[in-house]
């Protein structure tokens, strides 16, 4: 089912200090238009934006309870005492758990891990988990992107004599657990480096803090160091498929990388990066993780065991890892299919709520639907209707859901108001999960209809394309293509660019499968520019008269030959005397 085309507000991000920012560092006005409009314009930051590296990284030892993550650590490698990590099940979390494992190993732990399955453990640490663990020997558990909440699974650690190491990036709760360290960037403050990383950010963190520890301690005078450089690959990875923002420490971090992963030297990621049909010779972008990676080892954890997933990041050979990988794909095909069926379902059940324009948020639920893709859903429903959405699949009685929502709207206290209607729930601004009963369901709904967001900016509820400039077509060029991708990696937190050109004429518009339509875009006397769209729900007969187009610039490489061309976002009819912000 297609649900009606999202008519959307154009306007123009500010970019005050752009000029300044420009004579300060000798920089394109362009490139520091982006940088304003981004927010950054003092200019020791906007140069670590534009030449920052690792050498740049903060000293992870400056986070809140490092010492005595670190201390504790070195203590149970010392003492050759079993080290448990427990992960969770999407990617953040198999990467983190993958990272840490790992690295320990290197350093001659005794390390086991586990990675939880998403219908027999549930949401966080389950307490049957850390029995097994605490049965086989581990007197040392480390949590990778889940434990800050986990009250009950830490208590009965510790009655198992059983000590824990937290590294997590959700919200805190009211009164954090007692145990040996929590690792958490909230911990540290708005204002922190650290503030926005994923938990294998934290991982990544706490293996630089150990090392740099060991190595002031001398133990690496007679054995070689962990190369930790060689674990941004799956840094990488983890930040971009968790949606953590893409700017400052993060965006060091991603951008190193992508560069170790372009060496495909992990075997289990050289694998999936082949049945993911992304090409060596094509450089790798964050959407490639986020869109081609990221959803094939997110299908383990949703349909299976997000076991298979870490079990791919530690495998040593390339056909251990061809195997394991070939799963995974086998899983995000099945996962698509699901996906497709819930997706057509959920957005029927939409339509027929009679009040649905009015609706600020949307509940919908269902027993036919599989819960390991109500979030992949949820964003579905939430890019179509423009409203935060919970998409909660029922079992038994008992919803287990997901939830997405809007830029600016916080979904993270929507739920603190409905807190008394939910069994239990967690995440953060942007996402989060929950169980529900189901005889509590309508009473969600209607909450999430209004009251729950009475809080927010109802001006959110407008769906708005933010450009950050104007581009005549003649300044579509491979060096305006080099400026902005100076600025890359592109996702949460750091847009790609968007530009706006008007008094546009289309020719040889083209009709796709799957709703493209490809045509050639012309302004004036500028040489016309190939020009692609997906999604936008325009027909070639309705792309007549002058037009105005919101795009971003993009590198086609087709048998050999790299051309330049115009990815449409958006693309409407130029009524006489509109402007850039005008709402249609």
């Amino acid at each position: 089912m297609r649900a009606p085309r999202l008519l959307r507000r154009w306007s123009l991000r500010e970019a005050e200090g752009a000029a300044d920012l420009a004579e300060a560092l000798g920089l394109p006005v362009l490139q520091a238009q982006l940088l304003a409009g981004r927010g950054v314009r003092d200019p020791a930051l906007a140069k670590l934006w534009v030449s920052g590296g690792l050498r740049d990284l903060p000293d992870p030892r400056s986070m809140v309870d490092m010492d005595a993550a670190v201390q504790r650590i070195l203590a149970a490698l010392s003492a050759g005492e079993r080290v448990a990590v427990h992960g969770d099940y999407d990617v953040d979390g198999t990467t983190a758990t993958a990272l840490l494992v790992d690295f320990l190993r290197d350093l001659g732990g005794d390390v086991v891990w586990y990675a939880p399955h998403r219908q027999r453990d549930g949401y966080g640490v389950a307490l049957h988990t850390v029995d097994r663990l605490a049965e086989g020997g581990a007197r040392l558990l480390i949590t990778c992107d889940t434990g800050v909440s986990a009250h009950a699974a830490i208590a009965r650690a510790a009655e198992h004599g059983m000590d824990t190491v937290v590294c997590d990036h959700h919200q805190l709760p009211p009164e954090l657990p007692p145990c040996s360290a929590i690792l958490n960037p909230r911990r540290d403050g708005e204002d922190s480096p650290f503030a926005e990383l994923a938990a294998v950010g934290v991982a990544f963190m706490l293996a630089v803090a150990i090392r740099s520890t060991l190595r002031e301690q001398g133990a690496f005078a007679d054995r070689p160091e962990p190369d930790l450089r060689e674990t941004l690959d799956l840094v990488a990875l983890g930040t971009v498929a968790d949606l953590a923002p893409l700017r400052g420490v993060n965006r060091l971090l991603v951008n190193a990388g992508l560069r170790v992963l372009e060496r495909r030297r992990r075997p289990g990621l050289a694998a999936l990066l082949h049945v993911a049909g992304v090409q060596p010779d094509h450089p790798l972008e964050a959407s490639h993780l986020g869109f081609r990676l990221g959803p094939r080892i997110n299908a383990a954890g949703r349909l299976d065991e997000a076991a298979r997933a870490v079990e791919l990041m530690l495998a040593r050979d390339l056909e251990t890892a061809s195997e394991r990988a070939n799963a995974l794909d086998a899983f995000n095909s099945q996962r698509q299919q699901t996906e497709r069926d819930i997706l057509d379902d959920a957005l029927k059940q939409a339509l027929a709520l009679p009040d649905l324009k009015e609706r600020r948020g949307l509940v919908l639920w269902s027993d036919r639907w599989h819960s390991g893709v109500v979030g992949i859903v949820a964003a579905r429903i939430v890019s179509t209707f423009h409203k935060p959405t919970l998409v909660i699949a029922v079992r038994d009685g008992v919803g287990t859901g997901s939830g997405r929502t809007i830029s600016d709207v916080d979904l993270y206290g929507a739920l603190q108001r409905c807190d008394s209607l939910m069994e239990r729930w967690g995440g953060h601004r942007a996402a989060a999960g929950m169980t529900v009963r189901e005889d509590q369901l309508p009473a969600l709904a209607e909450a999430f209809a209004g009251r729950a967001f009475e809080a927010e900016d109802a001006a959110s509820w407008t769906p708005t394309l933010r450009a950050d400039a104007e581009l005549p077509l003649g300044d579509a060029t491979w060096d305006t293509w080099d400026a902005v991708q100076a600025l890359a990696p592109f996702g949460v937190g750091n847009p790609e660019p968007l530009f706006v050109a008007r008094d546009l004429k289309a020719t040889g518009v083209r009709e796709l499968k799957k709703g493209g339509i490809r045509m050639l875009l012309r302004q004036g006397d500028a040489r016309p520019i190939p020009a692609v769209g997906f999604g936008l729900g325009l027909q070639a007969h309705q792309l007549v008269g002058p037009l105005e187009a919101a795009f971003c610039l993009s590198e086609n490489r087709w048998r050999g030959e790299r051309n330049l061309e115009l990815r449409l976002r958006d693309l409407r009819p130029q009524d006489g005397g509109a402007h850039v912000g005008e709402t249609r």
